[in-house]
C-alpha cells in the first residue's frame, strides 16, 4: 500500500517536506518515575490520534501513565471517539500493562475489548477509541519507515475490526452455481465483503484477522452469517461455505459444525476446503464422517491448482470437486492432449461418485468445452458475479 508521505525528514512526493513524527519526552513538569519503576525498561507507543493526524511517539517511563482526550492526561489524544479519562497504562519491572478507565468506546488489544488488566507484548496493536498505536519496549523500536507504513489506512482497518465481529457488519454476496445440461441455477458460493473502510474484501478482512490470531472465528461468522442471509433466497439452494486453512489445523471447525446445522437444519450445507489445505487422509476422514452425521456434503476446492493429492481423493473420496480456474479458462482453446487430460480427470472423479464443478468459467465457448469434458456443475462471471442476496431473489 503506498502512502503520499513519509517520515522524518525525507521528502513526499511532490517535492515538499515531510512532517517529522513528534515525540513526547519526559513527563510534564519533570516528575522522577516512583522507585518502583526506576529500574524498569521503558516503553514507547507509535501512532495517530486520527488517520490524518501526525505520527507521535511517546515514551511511557512513569506510572501511573494516563490516556484520554482531556489535556492534563499524560498522552492527549485529540479524537472524539476517545473519552476525557480513556485508560491507564501501567509501567513495572515486569513491563507494561493497560486497564480501561470506564470509557465509552472502549480499550482494545489487538482487536480484543480490554476487561480487566492486560499485560502488553512487544508489537501489540493498543486502540483507545479510533486511535491506534504500536507498543514496544523503546530497545526494540521499529524504524520510522516501518512505522509510516504500519500506522497509515491499516489504523483504520484495525479500528473496525471488532465491529465487523461484534455488529457483525459482513456483507455476504452469493455467487450462482448452475447445472450444465440446462444452466440451471441449484446453489450459491458464499463470499464474504464488507462496507467498513479497510475492509471491503476478504483479502483486507483476513490480513488484518491474521496479525490478531482470529481467521478463525472470523471464518465462522462468514458462515453463519450466509446462511443466515440466505434463507431470503428461499428453499431448494444448496450453500457452498468456505473455511480457512488454519481451521483445519485444530478440532475448532469440527467443533463449530453442530451448533452451525442447529442453527440452521433445513440448510442444504456444502463445506469447501481448500485441496491443498488437507494435509492427511486421516483429517479428512474425521472432517466426511462429522459432515455426514450432521447432512452436510463436503468439496474439495480448487482442485488441480499446484500437486492434486489424487491418493487422498480416492480415499476420501467428496461429494463436490471444484477444479480450479487454471484448469477452466480458455480450455476451449487447450490443445487436444490438454483437454483431454481436464477430461479424464472429470472421469476419475465421476467414476469414484464425485460431483465435478467447473469454476471461473467466463464465456459461452468455455460452456461448451466444459460441457464436452464431462463437468456436471460450473460457476463464473458467465453466469452470474458475486452479488448481494437481493439480486438473486426471484
Amino acid at each position: 500500500m503506498e502512502y503520499p508521505q513519509r517520515i522524518s525528514g525525507i521528502d513526499s512526493p511532490d517535492g515538499r517536506p515531510s512532517v517529522p513524527f513528534q515525540v513526547l519526552g519526559p513527563p510534564r513538569g519533570g516528575r522522577e518515575p516512583p522507585r518502583d519503576v526506576a529500574r524498569a525498561e521503558p516503553w514507547q507507543l507509535s501512532g495517530r490520534s486520527a488517520p490524518d493526524a501526525v505520527l507521535q511517539t511517546i515514551l511511557v517511563s512513569k506510572q501511573p501513565f494516563t490516556v484520554g482526550r482531556h489535556p492534563d492526561n499524560d498522552l492527549s489524544v485529540d479524537n472524539p471517539t476517545v473519552s476525557r479519562r480513556h485508560a491507564e497504562l501501567v509501567l513495572t519491572e515486569a513491563g507494561l500493562s493497560v486497564r480501561d478507565l470506564g470509557s465509552t468506546n472502549g480499550t482494545f488489544v489487538n482487536g480484543r475489548r480490554v476487561r480487566d488488566v492486560v499485560r502488553l507484548q512487544n508489537g501489540d496493536r493498543l486502540q483507545f477509541g479510533a486511535a491506534m498505536y504500536t507498543a514496544r519496549p523503546c530497545g526494540r523500536a521499529q524504524t520510522v519507515a516501518t512505522l509510516s507504513e504500519d500506522m497509515g489506512g491499516v489504523v483504520l482497518a484495525y479500528a473496525q475490526f471488532d465491529k465487523l465481529l461484534s455488529e457483525p457488519a459482513v456483507v455476504p454476496h452469493f455467487q450462482p452455481i448452475v447445472r450444465l445440461d440446462d444452466s440451471r441455477r441449484v446453489g450459491y458460493e458464499v463470499l464474504a465483503r464488507s462496507r467498513l473502510p479497510g475492509l471491503e474484501t476478504p483479502y483486507d478482512m483476513f490480513r488484518v484477522a491474521a496479525e490478531l490470531r482470529l481467521e478463525q472465528e472470523l471464518s465462522r461468522l462468514m458462515r453463519q452469517e450466509g446462511l443466515r442471509i440466505g434463507r431470503t433466497l428461499g428453499p431448494g439452494s444448496e450453500f457452498y461455505l468456505n473455511t480457512h486453512p488454519a481451521e483445519l489445523e485444530c478440532p475448532k471447525l469440527l467443533d463449530s459444525l453442530t451448533p452451525l446445522r442447529a442453527e440452521f437444519p433445513e440448510a442444504a450445507i456444502v463445506l469447501e476446503i481448500h485441496e491443498g489445505a488437507a494435509t492427511s487422509s486421516s483429517m479428512l476422514a474425521s472432517l466426511w464422517e462429522r459432515c455426514d452425521a450432521l447432512d452436510i456434503r463436503l468439496a474439495y476446492d480448487d482442485f488441480g491448482a499446484g500437486q492434486s493429492r489424487l491418493l487422498e481423493l480416492a480415499e476420501v473420496p467428496p461429494h463436490v470437486i471444484k477444479f480450479d480456474m487454471q484448469l477452466i479458462r480458455g480450455i476451449d482453446r487447450f490443445p487436444k492432449e490438454r483437454r483431454q487430460m481436464v477430461a479424464s480427470l472429470v472421469q476419475i472423479a465421476r467414476n469414484l461418485g464425485v460431483v465435478t464443478l467447473a469454476e471461473g468459467v467466463e464465456t459461452a465457448e468455455e460452456t461448451a468445452a466444459c460441457r464436452e469434458a464431462g463437468f456436471e456443475l460450473a460457476q463464473g462471471f458467465f453466469f452470474g458475479r458475486p452479488s448481494p442476496a437481493n439480486a438473486w431473489s426471484d
